[in-house]
């Protein structure tokens, strides 16, 4: 393969995570639809954009089995029109009904490639690339929801129908995939066909760990971003427009570190997870402690820089915990975490305020932060031990 040609299929690659986060770019149009549609409570009309989580977490269970009777390449075009076809739908109704199925079939488009997303870079690329394509994976998420706000922003200014029309970026982006990207092919799976073996796909105990600990990295993530208004204004040092001034900019820094993933897996390799773990509490715990604006902000500058990064290794290292011929179903299992992270952050950080006696979040955050140290402490613990096992007897 060229190097023109290698270039070409990394980017239809990597196109299909511009869509990935996309459900929850339509949020600015949310109170203009609560203004017609009266008999619908606010509560109903807000679980519009994280309705498509609950159908995404079903169909990345369900992804690799569709893939191995259609194959990769059809499995995420047909999720990329899918998507594409249920997103506009609200643009053309005035149905609450309608609207609300609409949003279940886009998660269903979703899930279809969600998991392939990772799971196609395993099978096409190795080492140094795969390490590198796996951090613009992630690049390419917060550009893409960065840019689909934009223009969901943009929008919203004509019609809260207008703002739907962002999901139709997902038809050319699957013709871009299906011209450029060939069917990708798990060694594993060809093997066990070359021997007249059926495939079968199952996950172990390290699948199972990974996706609680996905589980609770991306609810103190969802925390950050839903929470720190009310830490902010509730200590009287900040608005929540200088809330999201640094959700902003913390998306912004992610993309930037994400890009560099691959360069920095090549330095640190296994201790990125045990300094990530740790620079991560330190961010958050730097937020508890806050008094100021720029203390949070830097706060969340750190979280933000790191977070995406720590995504990246995990995901990179899918072939390493995934038992043969089960890269897919392995990454649908960690998706699945973070999915279930996002929706039920509101309720664990509510529990969490419950036992601390916190109701503006400060001390929920003290607790968040002691957890991570704890992890980063036992993650350091785990990596010296892969060191000591893969260290020839006799060296020092």
């Amino acid at each position: 393969m060229t190097r023109s040609r290698n270039l070409l299929t990394e980017v239809g690659l990597l196109s299909i995570s511009l869509v990935l986060t996309s459900a929850y770019v339509i949020s600015v149009s949310l109170p203009a639809m609560e203004k017609q549609f009266t008999a619908v409570s606010q509560s109903s009309i807000e679980l519009l954009a994280t309705l498509p989580a609950f159908s995404v977490m079903i169909m990345v269970l369900l992804s690799g089995f569709i893939a191995e009777k259609i194959g990769h390449k059809n499995t995420t075009a047909l999720g990329l029109v899918i998507a594409g076809t249920a997103g506009i739908v609200p643009a053309l109704s005035n149905s609450f009904t309608v609207i609300f199925v609409s949003r279940l079939f886009l998660g269903v488009g979703l899930g279809m490639f969600n998991s392939l997303a990772v799971s196609m870079i395993g099978f096409l690329y190795r080492d140094k690339q795969k390490a590198n394509l796996m951090g613009f994976r992630s690049a390419f998420e917060n550009l893409g929801q960065s840019f689909l706000l934009f223009v969901a922003s943009y929008l919203i200014s004509i019609s809260w129908h207008a703002t739907f029309w962002v999901y139709a970026f997902a038809f050319p982006i699957a013709l871009v995939f299906y011209l450029l990207v060939p069917e990708p092919v798990n060694p594993a799976s060809a093997k066990a066909q070359a021997d007249g073996k059926r495939p079968k796909q199952h996950i172990n105990l390290k699948v199972f760990g990974l996706a609680v600990f996905f589980f609770f990295l991306v609810m103190i993530h969802i925390a950050i971003i839903v929470h720190l208004p009310f830490i902010i204004t509730g200590l009287s040092y900040g608005t929540a427009a200088q809330a999201g001034v640094i959700t902003g900019s913390m998306n912004i820094l992610g993309l930037l570190a994400a890009m560099g993933y691959g360069q920095i897996y090549r330095v640190l390799s296994r201790w990125i997870l045990p300094l990530g773990l740790a620079i991560l509490a330190v961010g958050v715990l730097g937020i508890a402690f806050s008094r100021s604006f720029i203390v949070t902000l830097i706060s969340a500058w750190v979280f933000g820089i790191v977070y995406p990064m720590i995504a990246a290794h995990m995901f990179n290292n899918v072939s390493t915990v995934a038992s043969p011929n089960s890269e897919t179903l392995t990454a649908s299992v960690l998706l699945v975490g973070t999915n279930s992270g996002a929706l039920l952050s509101p309720y664990g950080i509510k529990l969490l305020a419950v036992i601390t006696g916190d109701t503006i979040g400060a001390k929920t955050f003290l607790l968040l932060g002691s957890i991570l140290v704890i992890a980063a402490v036992v993650a350091f613990l785990i990596a010296a031990q892969r060191r000591t096992r893969h260290q020839p007897a006799g060296q020092n």
